[in-house]
């Protein structure tokens, strides 16, 4: 924490060292600052950045270095802070202006009208308006940018030669603001369903929303629109076949997509899959292509980082999938993306989960017992695949059956500990632990009730690793399938 409470400070934090050098050659231009102390007190300040922590960084001592001539006054002091940090304000609007040539071509676009330049105005407009349409894909934005210059151009007081086009520039208009409008609008519905399907209790009116939308768009034409339509129409009783005909969809329209087009409908399609996954409907191999499209086309990477759910999904599909190359490559370049704190628990654990899935089980079991999570996250997740190395070992070997059974009386008492988990959270990895004691019940029993055991996994809806005791079930009916009956 900086040294005393100041927003100029806070945002300098916030600048890299070439904004810092940028921003000191921007508060000696004249042009650009008046304040001849100002300069003064970024050179102060420079040695102290970026944390601004030193003990010998106060007030007194920058009052001291800036205004030298005069007697410290804290009201004085605090106005030329504030005078510094509204000089930040505009130094990054203008660096963000300078950074965004558009922006500064509609601006030079309106400044000529409004100077009355007509001439370079409908040059210019001209121009602008045949390089957005020339984009193979448009933004919301260029959409936007459209709507405004041809209606810059229709409200203008036209000369005679002009008149003739002001047809087309309706049609433009009204074109361009229902496309802006549709995706901008979209948008926001798809949110509302998002947060009424994770929140019950929000109420939002998606019937009267989804009837406008779909109103509005009727008749118009455009690869996002026809994937909110798709989006838009699912039902629950059809969620499986409507999720897999949309993510074709989207993987074969994914280019002809802009930027934030691609990112909302592919987070929403690996929301779509978080849930169909949960649920049993879908195995989690099914997401693997939507997640390398995702880190291929950095929409899941936010600023470089990637969070440990996402890390740990991604890992789980492929070794699922038996991608074995692309974990490798995986783990090499997106470990260090992780939050550090979370680097070495994720690490180990990746590594015992290929192993697993490598059917490596001792080399799985040696990961896991040789390494001490830290966040407890992983212990439970870390529990959960040696119960499932374990479980494997035992369908190959029976005497695995006591280290089997003991680690799982372990594990539920691990569980049990109130302080360490709330019981809304044990209840999944609870029930996880029981189901596989009943599946070690049935592979011993020699004359097994095989119609209950096909049923054992109906109505579950909260439950840890649905897909693989699925998987494990169908291994012990097809093991009592092929062992002899005792009779």
């Amino acid at each position: 924490m900086y040294s005393f409470p100041s927003k100029f400070l806070r945002i300098l934090q916030h600048f890299s060292p070439n904004d810092f050098k940028s921003f000191e050659e921007w508060l000696h231009s004249p042009w650009c600052n008046s304040n001849k102390n100002l300069p003064r007190l970024l050179a102060y300040l420079k040695p102290y950045y970026p944390d601004f922590s030193s003990s010998k960084l106060n007030k007194e001592k920058l009052f001291q270095q800036v205004l030298p001539k005069g007697k410290f006054s804290e009201r004085r002091m605090n106005n030329l802070l504030s005078e510094a940090y509204l000089a930040a304000e505009r130094f990054l609007v203008f660096q963000r202006l300078s950074e965004a040539p558009d922006n500064q071509e509609d601006l030079l676009v309106q400044e000529f009208q409004n100077r009355g330049l007509d001439e370079w105005f409908f040059k210019s407009a001209t121009q602008r308006i045949e390089t957005l349409e020339a984009k193979p894909v448009k933004d919301n934005g260029d959409h936007f940018a459209l709507f405004t210059l041809h209606q810059r151009l229709y409200q203008h007081p036209n000369p005679e030669s002009k008149v003739q086009e002001a047809h087309s520039w309706l049609e433009q208009m009204s074109t361009n603001l229902d496309l802006h409008y549709l995706q901008e609008k979209a948008t926001l519905i798809n949110e509302m369903i998002f947060r009424k399907r994770m929140y019950k209790e929000v109420s939002y009116d998606l019937a009267t929303e989804l009837r406008k939308w779909q109103q509005a768009a009727a008749g118009l034409q455009h690869p996002a629109l026809e994937l909110y339509r798709m989006r838009f129409a699912y039902t629950d009783q059809e969620l499986l076949p409507q999720f897999l005909e949309l993510k074709a969809a989207f993987m074969e329209r994914f280019e002809a997509l802009n930027e934030r087009e691609q990112t909302t409908q592919l987070l929403s399609l690996l929301n779509d899959a978080k849930l169909l996954i949960k649920s049993g409907l879908l195995d989690i191999t099914e997401s693997l292509p939507l997640y390398q499209l995702g880190l291929s086309s950095g929409t899941i990477l936010h600023q470089e980082k990637i969070s440990t759910s996402t890390y740990m999904t991604i890992l789980s599909a492929s070794n699922t999938k038996g991608s074995f190359d692309f974990t490798a490559h995986f783990i090499d370049n997106y470990t260090h993306c992780l939050p550090a704190e979370a680097r070495n628990d994720c690490a180990h654990w990746a590594k015992a989960h290929t192993a697993y899935w490598q059917k490596d089980l001792k080399a799985c079991l040696a990961v896991l017992q040789a390494y001490q999570f830290e966040a407890l996250q992983f212990q439970l997740i870390g529990r959960v695949l040696s119960t499932q190395a374990h479980f494997d070992l035992y369908l190959t070997d029976p005497s695995y059956l006591f280290y089997l059974l003991n680690f799982l009386d372990a594990f539920e008492k691990w569980l049990s500990r109130d302080k360490i988990w709330a019981k809304p959270n044990t209840a999944a990895f609870l029930r996880f632990v029981q189901v596989c004691r009943t599946l070690v019940r049935y592979h011993s029993d020699p004359e097994p009730n095989l119609l209950k055991l096909k049923k054992l996994l109906d109505n579950e809806d909260n439950i840890q690793a649905l897909n693989w005791l699925r998987q494990k079930t169908s291994e012990v009916i097809d093991l009592k399938a092929k062992r002899p009956s005792s009779n």
